[in-house]
């Protein structure tokens, strides 16, 4: 099977699962409120004002959020059309708690998401991947072993502790210990008293940008630094099964330089592997963000599914789950069309 066969095999692939996540989206964020038994609009308003409301005008909330009392059978499936319909649309409804639109709530915040992901994500990777051939270069030398263990013991840190251990020491005692001259903002996006008076300055955006990322550093430090160990241990794993191939040997009985067997024929191949594994990671950025954003109170996607979840607040997230699922298909399937890129003899079947 040729490469054009195995693209519209996969494509066809993929739209069936991407029906498949948005079924399962209808009715896995609606469990909550059938099991409890409350209405979304149960949670936007309280049970005094329910009780003032008109009968037309409480019909009227449940109309403009697509939602029916006490719905049978048949409104379910009324519901779930209009589901299919929006979603497959772009359209995500309205918030419960907000009353704004969910897709413009998701593009405000995700510029953000995506720059603390982005620069988190290529940091840990370059890091990760060049300390893992430098110390596979030479495996089971006193270099390796402690580059192993700190790997090992920075895998195993939980980032939600690292962020508030960052925000501890940088945001809280360095600034007390420094009156002020040296630290960090203890969470936010950018400084709101720096957004109202940089509107008025010339070099205002420069100033919004050093804010931004100033905010940005230590929720980065703390996502690449919990990213780091995996890919250096991947790539270092990866790297020394390769050095002991066959191959490996003959290009070393060629005479050829010890760095360019390392590079170009060891590091070549022992990418194979990763490439998956960094498509993966862009492909759940999203979901990766959830915990540092709700530490550092970041304004971006992971915080906001974060604080819809408590709210029941579903029409959000499964707006994200959805771009979430859709990002990671996506993403495999980049990463499988790139495995042929980077060995031509790989067969597709």
């Amino acid at each position: 099977m040729g490469l054009r066969e195995y693209v519209i095999r996969r494509s066809i692939y993929m739209f069936l699962l991407v029906v498949a996540v948005v079924c399962f989206n209808f009715f896995l964020f609606r469990l909550p409120t059938l099991v409890l038994d409350v209405s979304p609009v149960d949670l936007m308003i309280s049970e005094e004002l329910r009780r003032n409301l008109t009968r037309e005008a409480l019909q009227g909330l449940y109309q403009r959020f697509g939602l029916v009392p006490d719905p049978d059978i048949f409104d379910w499936i009324y519901m779930f059309w209009r589901y299919l319909v929006n979603m497959f649309t772009g359209n995500f409804g309205l918030s419960f708690i907000s009353q704004q639109p969910v897709i413009d709530e998701l593009m405000s915040r995700l510029p953000n998401t995506l720059l603390l992901m982005g620069t988190s994500s290529i940091v840990s990777i370059i890091l990760g991947i060049w300390t893992g051939v430098k110390v596979a270069a030479d495996p089971g030398s006193r270099k390796d072993v402690s580059a192993v263990t700190l790997a090992l013991f920075i895998y195993s840190l939980p980032i939600f502790w690292l962020g508030m251990m960052l925000l501890m020491v940088f945001a809280f005692y360095v600034p007390n210990m420094t009156g002020g001259l040296i630290g960090f903002p203890l969470g936010g996006t950018i400084s709101y008293e720096l957004w109202v008076s940089a509107k008025t300055d010339p070099l205002g955006a420069l100033y919004i940008a050093g804010d931004i990322l100033h905010h940005l550093f230590l929720p980065m430090i703390a996502l690449g630094v919990g990213g780091y160990g995996g890919y250096f241990l991947y790539m270092r794993n990866n790297l020394i099964d390769v050095m002991t191939e066959d191959y490996i040997l003959t290009a070393r009985a060629k005479g050829l330089d010890e760095n360019q067997v390392l590079y170009k024929h060891g590091l070549k191949n022992a990418m194979l592997p990763m490439v998956t594994i960094i498509a993966m990671t862009f492909g759940f950025l999203i979901n990766g963000a959830t915990l540092t954003e709700t530490v550092f109170n970041w304004y971006g996607l992971g915080r906001y599914i974060f604080d819809s979840l408590f709210v029941l607040d579903y029409p959000v997230v499964q707006a994200i789950f959805m771009i979430i699922a859709i990002t990671a298909i996506l993403a495999n399937f980049v990463a499988d069309l790139l495995y042929g890129v980077l060995d031509p003899r790989i067969k597709y079947g």
